[in-house]
């Protein structure tokens, strides 16, 4: 309005302000049409016997040039596990929790995507060597647009793991989170098997935890 008024100039600088203005907003329009589809999805999703492993694979296909330009390794560990879920919701689950490990792991470091059952539920895991979550920001991860502070000069608006979250429970999956500062996060999703209606959710689930040095399952 003040350059329409003629009250200030119309020079590079702020041109090149207006035009970081409109990407960080067309970034949280985008992630809120992502979060408006997710909480869609919980009314329509399909849930047939499908195997985690084959949708890790199918969601780790399209991201070789997200972790080679990130300079990340992914190695891929991946167990029959067969459970209920939507094969694409899940996809696009697994899809986001890979690409948010890519975003804050060092270059040099390392993402493990697993697959594996487990008893009366299927497991997939996403385990990375990244700058990990302080323990005071952990419980706040999967709140929608909350960011920490380590968060603040990456991309994006802290949408990520609240669709992942909303898709998780669509899916009467439970979704657990665990990390380390300066040792890197794990996170767990567990779904049904084929012949379960619902995961058992520990009394805890709803408040991700953090996770001590002596944990084994961090690698």
């Amino acid at each position: 309005e003040a350059m329409l008024d003629g009250v200030t100039s119309a020079g590079p600088a702020d041109i090149r302000s207006l035009h970081e203005e409109m990407l960080r907003l067309g970034r949280m329009i985008d992630d809120l049409q992502k979060l408006a589809a997710a909480e869609a999805a919980a009314l329509q999703l399909t849930l047939v016997r499908c195997d985690l492993a084959d949708e890790a694979e199918a969601a780790a296909s399209g991201l070789s040039s997200v972790f080679r330009s990130a300079g990340v390794s992914l190695e891929l560990r991946l167990a029959p596990a067969p459970a209920r879920c939507d094969e694409l919701r899940m996809q696009d689950v697994i899809r986001n929790l890979l690409t948010n490990a890519a975003k804050y792991t060092p270059a040099g470091g390392t993402v493990i995507l697993e697959t594996s059952a487990a008893g009366n539920h299927a497991l997939v895991r996403v385990v990375d060597t990244g700058i990990g979550i302080p323990a005071d920001e952990l419980p706040r991860v999967t709140e929608r647009f909350y960011r920490g502070r380590r968060a603040q000069s990456t991309g994006g608006s802290g949408i990520g793991l609240a669709v992942v979250d909303e898709l998780v429970r669509a899916q009467r999956g439970a979704l657990q989170i665990v990390s380390e500062p300066g040792h890197g996060t794990q996170v767990a999703i567990m779904l049904p098997a084929p012949d379960r209606e619902d995961v058992p959710v520990p009394a805890d689930h709803d408040r991700p935890r953090s996770m001590t040095s002596a944990s084994p399952h961090l690698r």
